[in-house]
């Protein structure tokens, strides 16, 4: 999983830097980035701030461009305060804050309308209400940064791209090297298995020197990523612990007359049986669905609304339960893993 994971991102990572940076890349200078990302916390969570002040930066040149100086330091000063806070600002807050920020704006537009420059308290209160909410979106997506987030180092980061908001390309870089890890961080909490990350780092590194490739081949090397990441999810802990309930809750099953089994070990319980013709490979079926957890926590619905599936769907128990079924019919169908 380690090894096509990271032949894929690699390749991607090439089409994807070709098509931002519409030139050569320093593969060199890439390679160094990610492996920043990937292997330095520091690093990522800098680099994370980076992305917020490089956006604020180009903000504040927009409002410079209609004529409104907006002050940087107070708006530092209440992103930094916000950051560093144990009480921070809820919902409800920004949301109130959102609106302000509205009424800053068309209090601005009605100063230019009269030829007239914003007042300084009112550029006060702009520049303050932008540093406070960075810090809110800030704090509300790092879920895929360490647990123990240092908030002082992502204020440093955005500090920094303030500042420096003009290198797109180690920008580029960077914020590929955040997607890269947040992709490897989601397959390590899906598998709960740690990926073996030199492997990972090396043929990601080697994804880089391809060339070209075909978008065919690059489609079949991606459809391994699924079903390795099955495999691996069940040498887990949790997949072993998970496949043990699974065939005890099977087994009961099998006492309960009300349950049929197929030959794959399908288990089902027909509520309603239906009319008409019993469904086939070849139609696709409206259905209205509640997907299950064994300790009853709904994992996916289509919430009342009809969801066409087929013979093909990609989950082999619903086609299978599909093609015992008729229109109008409804059962309890048990997938084992």
């Amino acid at each position: 999983l380690s090894i096509v994971l990271g032949d894929v991102l690699g390749i991607e990572l090439v089409q994807k830097l070709h098509s931002i940076l519409d030139a050569d890349f320093d593969v060199a200078l890439v390679t160094k980035t990610i492996n920043q990302i990937v292997n330095c916390p520091e690093d990522r969570v800098f680099f994370y701030g980076k992305q917020f002040g490089v956006t604020a930066a180009r903000q504040l040149r927009d409002f410079k461009n209609a004529g409104n100086n907006l002050n940087k330091k107070l708006l530092l000063e209440h992103l930094k305060a916000e950051l560093l806070t144990d009480n921070p600002i809820d919902d409800n807050t920004v949301g109130a804050m959102g609106e302000k920020y509205g009424d800053f704006l068309m209090q601005m537009e009605h100063s230019h309308s009269n030829g007239e420059s914003p007042s300084d308290a009112l550029i006060d209160s702009l520049s303050s209400n932008i540093g406070a909410m960075n810090a809110y979106a800030l704090r509300n997506s790092i879920d895929f940064l360490d647990a123990d987030v240092d908030f002082e180092q992502i204020f440093k980061g955005f500090e920094y791209g303030l500042e420096h908001d003009d290198d797109d390309i180690s920008l580029a870089y960077e914020t590929a090297g955040l997607r890269i890890l947040q992709t490897f961080d989601n397959i390590q909490e899906l598998t709960h298995m740690p990926l073996n990350k030199g492997l990972f780092m090396e043929h990601l590194l080697s994804g880089l020197s391809v060339e070209s490739i075909g978008e065919e081949e690059l489609q079949t090397l991606g459809e391994q990523i699924d079903p390795l990441i099955e495999r691996v999810s069940g040498f887990s802990p949790e997949g072993i612990a998970n496949k043990k309930a699974g065939e005890a809750y099977m087994e009961q099953l099998r006492k309960d007359k009300s349950f049929k089994f197929t030959e794959s070990g399908l288990a089902y319980k027909m509520l309603k049986e239906g009319k008409g013709k019993t469904f086939t490979e070849d139609d696709v079926v409206n259905t209205i669905y509640v997907g299950k957890h064994l300790d009853g926590t709904v994992f996916k619905s289509s919430e009342g609304e009809t969801t066409p599936f087929s013979s093909n769907f990609g989950i082999q128990g619903i086609s299978e339960m599909l093609l015992l079924m008729k229109p109008g019919g409804k059962a309890i169908v048990v997938i084992p893993g």
